[in-house]
């Protein structure tokens, strides 16, 4: 984990795209691992948490799809042994897949580099969790946990339960025992509603012996406009306040690391957070769906695994051209539905935290899907 920090790091202070370019081409003359590939093997949630589009009627008329093992084979051949950072998970629950420990598995077999999953963690029986760590599937399990009271959980993960969380939680760090890996962080998206919770959430995370948490603030688009007055955009001294004592308890722990957002009085220029005008995500991240389109960042759709190898895809005209434009600095309109790169570097402005003309993309894509399956 303090690996993928120290890219991250390092990633976030060089301030130019085309030197993220080189140092990324370099990397691969020297044949190591560059890419970051995000994968879903299934569209399924068991959650409808009320930030997320999984909450929304439109991403259920689609037809539920569970990525063939075959597909899946075929992917993992072609860009897992050049992907430095796999996510085996990135819109969907993993774990809606009952079969997905031997996608893992072929991941473990074939990259080379570092292998998460993002979870709510409310379907892992205990064996589940005993595979992971006997097989070493993962090295980081990270788990989606918005609110460490019932109340407020159960309220912002619509269908969750607090209580069977606790009980996985005490089931993984039991059976886990002195393992070093999987390393467990906890993601937590931020709002007004459940800002507060973070005064306790450090004794939480010692608890359960999670090693990172990580803080992010709502992204928040039209489609969840009735949150909007919930971003901490108007909440500003508050977040400032919270964290400043969340920061205090993190930095007398060694063992424990904090990943947050900068603060709003803080001094933006001593921030190593990413923004669009520098980002190189279109070079090297990646986002694969159960159906096998492939997605370069948020910039859209490269092709389809059933159509064309993932060479093939690099080596188009379109990515060609994308590429070209984007080494020319001409960003703007390539990337500005983009929400995976938020301009945090830049907390004073509104639209860092709410795109009120952006459709998010997997909503865009379901919209599609459902056009297209009623078409057919």
């Amino acid at each position: 984990m303090f690996a993928k920090n120290i890219y991250r790091n390092v990633y976030n202070s060089i301030k130019s795209r085309h030197l993220r370019v080189m140092a990324l081409k370099g990397m691969a003359l020297l044949n190591l691992p560059i890419y970051r590939i995000n994968i879903d093997t299934n569209n399924t949630c068991n959650l409808r948490c009320v930030m997320c589009y999984m909450s929304l009627e439109e991403t259920h008329q689609t037809k539920s799809q569970l990525m063939p093992m075959e597909l899946f084979e075929s992917i993992a051949q072609q860009t897992f042994p050049q992907t430095r950072f796999l996510e085996l998970s990135c819109g969907f629950e993993p774990f809606m897949n009952k079969n997905f420990l031997d996608y893992a598995r072929i991941a473990r077999k074939l990259c080379r580099g570092h292998i998460s999953i993002c979870t709510n963690a409310l379907l892992m029986k205990d064996q589940i969790i005993g595979e992971i760590l006997r097989e070493n599937l993962l090295d980081e399990l990270i788990i989606s946990i918005d609110g460490i009271t019932e109340s407020t959980y159960n309220a912002i993960r619509v269908k969750g339960n607090f209580s069977k969380l606790l009980s996985v939680l005490d089931s993984l760090k039991r059976q886990k025992e002195d393992r070093n890996k999987p390393i467990v962080r906890m993601n937590y998206t931020m709002m007004r509603n459940n800002i507060e919770e973070l005064e306790d959430v450090y004794e939480f995370v010692k608890k359960y012996d999670i090693k990172v948490l990580q803080l992010r603030h709502a992204k928040l688009t039209p489609p969840f406009s009735q949150l909007f007055d919930d971003s901490l955009f108007f909440h500003k001294e508050l977040y400032d306040s919270v964290i400043s004592k969340v920061k205090k308890q993190f930095d007398n722990d060694k063992n424990r690391s904090l990943i947050h957002p900068p603060l709003f009085s803080e001094n933006q220029s001593n921030t190593t957070v990413a923004n669009k005008q520098n980002c190189a995500y279109a070079f090297f991240n990646f986002i694969i769906s159960s159906n096998g389109d492939v997605n370069m960042c948020a910039i859209g759709s490269i092709g389809n695994f059933y159509q064309h190898s993932f060479k093939e895809m690099l080596k188009s005209e379109k990515v060609k051209d994308i590429h070209a434009s984007l080494l020319k600095g001409d960003y703007q309109a390539l990337c500005k539905d983009c929400y995976l790169v938020n301009d945090l570097g830049d907390v004073q402005h509104k639209s860092t935290f709410i795109q009120e003309d952006t459709l998010p993309d997997r909503l865009r894509e379901f919209k599609i899907k459902v056009e297209t399956e009623k078409a057919e």
